[in-house]
């Protein structure tokens, strides 16, 4: 229980950290672009909260499987909250890119953080499709109790995402975003890279006795 909540404790800090660093690079570029990113994190909180209930439903299924020793159930309930996780993010790509702009104006009135909000939606409209997968796996980690694996990842995401910004520094603020949607597809792929070790390695395969000898 320790190792488990320690290794989550320590996967949550990365993420925070990167959105903690995101926030303060664009502090730098000004007041206006500093507004224009508060509301364009609105939208990604949004379709977390679609994505991350699908998280849920997949730490339910995948522990629910694990304590069966059942590895068809598991992988089925990976399949199904990949395939409702798309479903999900992309009716909320397609509203983000309709009526994203409207949203935006609900949400400020200044002319100039709407307009500079409206340069980035398209970025942000991404971003549920990207993350499809780093929120699906973190709810079959989590069922899974691979959070080793998870923190791990964690942070080698946080490390590419730094990375990222880095190269795409000379772009400004949609380098910024740009670095964190590569942070999005980082933690996803990362961890569907290294999700079919580890379900070898707890769902080993059962062999077939040798027949005997006549």
């Amino acid at each position: 229980m320790f190792a488990v909540n320690r290794d989550i404790m320590i996967r949550t800090a990365a993420l925070i950290t990167a959105f903690l660093f995101f926030t303060a690079q664009g502090a730098r570029s000004g007041d206006v672009t500093l507004a224009a990113n508060a509301v364009l994190n609105n939208f990604l909180l949004i379709s977390a909260f679609f994505l991350d209930g699908l998280a849920n439903a997949a730490e339910q299924m995948c522990g629910r499987a694990i304590g069966a020793r059942d590895r068809a159930g598991f992988t089925g309930a990976t399949r199904l909250v990949i395939l409702w996780g798309f479903a999900f993010a992309l009716a909320v790509t397609a509203a983000y890119a309709l009526f994203g702009a409207d949203l935006i104006d609900v949400m400020t009135a200044s002319a100039d953080v709407r307009r500079v909000a409206r340069d980035y939606l398209w970025l942000v409209a991404l971003a549920p499709v990207l993350g499809v997968f780093a929120f699906a796996y973190a709810g079959i980690y989590l069922g899974a109790t691979w959070t080793r694996d998870m923190r791990n990842l964690m942070v080698l995401s946080l490390v590419i995402f730094l990375a990222a910004w880095w190269m795409l520094r000379p772009f400004g603020n949609t380098g910024l975003w740009g670095a964190l949607l590569v942070h999005y597809a980082a933690r996803g792929g990362l961890q569907g890279l290294r999700y079919p070790a580890l379900l070898k390695k707890t769902f080993p395969a059962l062999t077939t006795p040798a027949s005997p000898r006549p």
